[in-house]
């Protein structure tokens, strides 16, 4: 039976991907978005070259022009939310649309909030992404998945998000992360931990 701490653990506490830099992940993406719609598919047209194809427990988002994608993103239907499985950019396409073009308009069209790619290394190049985010109104939250309720924090600037990108700090690789659009959106998010949160604080573990 399905309750509401299965669909949080499902959604939430779930271990990221592993090895997504090992292989190329815009040849992986681009074959199974084919291959969807040579299996006959609906590819919806969204809005600026914006496409996808919407599956019970997967949904893929990606800009195409001319018949080439151009950006694409493999996302996981969850119950509280979208976890995304991958995304990238097709190497020949040296300018945009962005990842922060592709996750405003995820969050724009979903209206639910998405669990992103955990980065060890937590770059420039993902600092600049989540900034930029944060600078669109979005907002981006982190929590530890020993301890979900109790960590569960949002960031709404860019000095708190600096926190999280310390190069000499590797306990920060414990966290997760989450994208929200501001309002209503966030606040249904920031309920699921809340729940999760009174659940800890009468000894129920992670796993109930």
């Amino acid at each position: 039976m399905t309750t509401s701490r299965t669909d949080f653990n499902e959604t939430w506490l779930t271990e990221m991907p592993q090895g997504i830099g090992s292989f190329p992940m815009f040849d992986y993406l681009e074959y199974n978005i084919k291959d969807r719609i040579k299996s006959g598919s609906e590819v919806l047209d969204l809005k600026d070259d914006l496409k996808k194809i919407a599956g019970q427990q997967v949904v893929y988002y990606w800009y195409e022009k001319n018949g080439m994608i151009l950006l694409g993103a493999e996302l996981s239907v969850k119950p509280q939310g979208l976890v995304v499985q991958g995304l990238a950019k097709n190497p020949k396409n040296h300018n945009g649309p962005y990842a922060f073009d592709l996750y405003d308009a995820i969050l724009n069209d979903s209206n639910r909030s998405i669990k992103l790619l955990s980065d060890i290394d937590m770059s420039d190049e993902a600092f600049n992404l989540w900034n930029r985010l944060l600078k669109m109104g979005h907002r981006i939250s982190v929590y530890d998945r020993d301890s979900p309720g109790k960590t569960f924090k949002t960031i709404n600037s860019t000095d708190e998000l600096k926190k999280y990108f310390k190069d000499d700090d590797t306990s920060y690789r414990r966290y997760q992360y989450v994208l929200s659009e501001e309002g209503e959106h966030l606040a249904e998010t920031r309920s699921y931990f809340n729940t999760r949160r009174m659940r800890e604080l009468t000894g129920q573990g992670i796993n109930d």
